[in-house]
């Protein structure tokens, strides 16, 4: 079995333990949930460092693969090499390929639990708002709005968007994903947009919100000092891990 499938197969068995635990029938409390997510950062930080240590091995088998099919279409070009040992050559470079672009996947997969469970880690540090709540911190803008919303509004919040900015709303997650899955998190409600809380975009959008009376959750960094992974929540949080 290849490395990024053994792979694969270890953060699953490490990261279906929230799940499964938040779907007992006796519901944890905050502070047991607030530890599982703890632990799917821990397990998910070793999982990227192994990630991490496999790319270059990776990225080596690409260019041996690269330089080996190179030579023996040389060599059927020559006339010494038939076309099946070419072909068995493409398909060696072809699998490395595949194994490189799953490991950069899943180390895109990681980073993306991580971003969502410190996010989720900040949240439960916090008091739940009240019906109508606004606060803005250093790291969150969050807002309680008591207008419902569903995935069906959506293509209307898209088209307003366009008008303003002459372009696509820039949606990076649509209701429930793996990582919320994997997080136990109910996201089936909610979206996820890539613009930063400060941008022009960012404070039309929650301002739109606002007076929509729609809830969301802007992000500007899980990391002091960074921008990487700045978005708006749209929707209510995610609960199981927030509502408890």
């Amino acid at each position: 079995m290849r490395t990024a499938v053994l792979l694969a197969i270890t953060l699953g068995a490490l990261l279906w333990v929230a799940p499964a635990i938040a779907q007992r029938k006796a519901p944890p409390s905050s502070t047991s949930m607030t530890e599982l997510t703890a632990r799917v950062v821990r397990a998910t930080q070793a999982y990227r460092a192994t990630l991490e240590r496999s790319l270059p091995l990776h990225e080596a088998e690409v260019e041996a693969a690269s330089a080996a099919l190179q030579e023996r279409r040389d060599l059927l070009k020559a006339g010494v090499l038939s076309t099946a040992e070419v072909q068995q050559a493409e398909a060696t470079l072809a699998a490395s390929l595949r194994e490189l672009h799953d490991a950069r996947a899943a180390l895109d997969e990681a980073d993306e639990i991580l971003l969502q469970a410190g996010i989720r880690l900040r949240l439960d540090r916090l008091a739940p708002l009240p019906r109508g709540g606004y606060e803005d911190s250093t790291a969150l803008v969050r807002f309680n709005g008591a207008s419902p919303w569903s995935l069906k509004d959506v293509p209307r919040l898209e088209q307003q968007f366009a008008a303003v900015f002459q372009r696509s709303l820039p949606v990076s997650a649509v209701g429930q994903t793996r990582v919320h899955d994997r997080l136990g998190l109910d996201h089936r409600t909610a979206i996820d947009v890539a613009v930063h809380p400060d941008s022009a975009e960012g404070r039309w959008l929650m301002a739109h919100l606002r007076q929509g009376g729609i809830p969301f959750i802007g992000v500007r960094a899980v990391v002091p000092g960074s921008s990487t992974g700045a978005h708006l929540h749209i929707g209510p949080p995610s609960p199981r891990l927030l509502a408890r």
